[in-house]
C-alpha cells in the first residue's frame, strides 16, 4: 500500500510540473504568412472595416477606461464597429493607422486586436490577415510610415520554447500604400532575431 500512494504521489507531481511547463511555454500555432518572403495579401479595394469579433470573456472596465477616445472621423469610424480604440494613432501624408482591440486580457494587454490602414479618409485595408493576440506568434509589435507609399510593421515571432515575456525573433514586413484605390498590400517579409 505504501509503494502505491509513493506512485500516486510521484505520478501527480510529474502531471502537474508537464502541466505547468506546458501552460507557462506554449504558443498557440504560429502566424504562417509571416513566414512567406512575399505574403499574399488579403486586402482588396472597397472591403468594409471588419467588425469586432467576439470574445466570451466579460470585460474589466478597469481596461475599458485605458481605451483612446476618438479624435479623427477614421476613429469613429472603427469604434462604429466595435473596436475600442488602443495606443496612439500613426500618421502622415494622408495615412493614418489606429489600432483596435475587441477585448483583454487579466492584465488589460489587448485581445483580438488589430490595425487599420486608412488613405485620405477612405479605408485601405488592415495590417494582419486576422486579429491577433498579445504575446502570441504574430502579435503586431511596432509601426512605422515611411512616407505617402510605404509602411513597415514589426510582429513578434515566438518558438515553442520562448517564455511568453520573451520573443526571440521579429518580422519586419514592409507594405505598399496605393490612394486610387486606397488600398495596403504586404511586399515583403524578413525575420530577424
Amino acid at each position: 500500500m505504501a509503494a502505491l500512494m509513493t506512485f500516486v504521489r510521484t505520478a501527480t507531481f510529474i502531471v502537474t510540473i508537464l502541466g505547468f511547463q506546458a501552460g507557462s511555454t506554449a504558443q498557440p500555432k504560429p502566424a504562417a504568412w509571416l513566414d512567406e518572403a512575399k505574403p499574399a495579401s488579403w486586402n482588396k479595394p472597397g472591403l468594409p472595416i471588419p467588425s469586432a469579433p467576439k470574445v466570451d470573456e466579460p470585460v474589466d472596465p478597469r481596461c475599458r477606461e485605458q481605451a483612446r477616445p476618438p479624435q479623427l472621423t477614421e476613429d469613429r469610424l472603427v469604434r462604429d464597429r466595435g473596436w475600442d480604440l488602443i495606443g496612439a494613432f500613426e500618421g502622415g501624408w494622408d495615412v493614418v493607422v489606429i489600432q483596435g482591440t475587441a477585448g483583454y486580457d487579466g492584465m488589460c494587454r489587448p485581445r483580438r486586436y488589430q490595425a487599420f490602414v486608412f488613405v485620405r479618409g477612405e479605408f485601405a485595408g488592415t495590417l494582419s490577415p486576422q486579429p491577433m493576440e498579445s504575446r502570441t506568434d504574430g502579435a503586431l509589435d511596432r509601426i512605422f510610415l515611411g512616407g505617402r507609399t510605404q509602411l513597415t510593421a514589426q510582429y513578434r515571432r515566438y518558438s515553442p520554447s520562448d517564455a511568453l515575456c520573451c520573443p526571440s525573433k521579429t518580422t519586419s514586413v514592409e507594405f505598399a500604400i496605393s490612394s486610387a484605390p486606397a488600398l495596403v498590400t504586404p511586399t515583403s517579409a524578413s525575420t530577424y532575431k
